[in-house]
């Protein structure tokens, strides 16, 4: 259950996300230039969660990427390396990369959507379809449940067919 996502929306992809951290170290003489290093996530993907603390000579960036499709997230993570990287090079800083994936993009079988859907129709839930910017990587399939969790959980508990994940913040 995705409680930030529309009650009854099936999601029909996941998205997939990684967690990225540069940390740019200065010259002393030189300090950090002013201006953020990332700009806009390239085409089809998103950043989450976008840190940037700046110390004297130390500059951090945290954020985790989300793409639903595997090609937008490595396309996004490639342009966010490439900008950090190009921004190290002009200032002359030393450059640490952290990268971490914590999910790939997901897309539940038409046949779990179908039995989902159903089952929560029947229940008389709204039911509508769409993608998700929210990762599940242990879901076979997610549904969202914003405001509506205890209901949904009920009804899908009733239901001996579906075995429930803990709830995805």
């Amino acid at each position: 259950m995705l409680p930030e996502e529309p009650a009854g929306r099936i999601s029909t992809l996941n998205a997939g996300t990684v967690s990225f951290r540069a940390t740019l170290s200065c010259p002393p003489e030189d300090g950090i230039p002013a201006g953020h290093i990332l700009g806009e996530p390239a085409p089809g993907a998103r950043f989450y969660s976008l840190v940037q603390t700046d110390a004297s000579t130390t500059r951090r960036i945290s954020c985790e990427i989300r793409a639903l499709y595997a090609e937008r997230l490595t396309g996004a993570l490639d342009a966010a390396l490439r900008s950090v990287t190009d921004h190290a090079t002009l200032t002359e800083a030393v450059l640490e990369t952290r990268l971490v994936r914590l999910a790939d993009p997901t897309a539940p079988s038409a046949a779990l959507v179908e039995e989902l859907a159903w089952q929560l129709w029947s229940a008389g839930y709204r039911v509508d379809f769409g993608p998700s910017w929210t990762p599940a990587p242990d879901a076979d399939v997610s549904v969202g449940a914003r405001e509506l969790e205890d209901a949904f959980e009920a009804s899908l508990r009733a239901c001996s067919a579906w075995q429930m994940s803990p709830r995805l913040r």
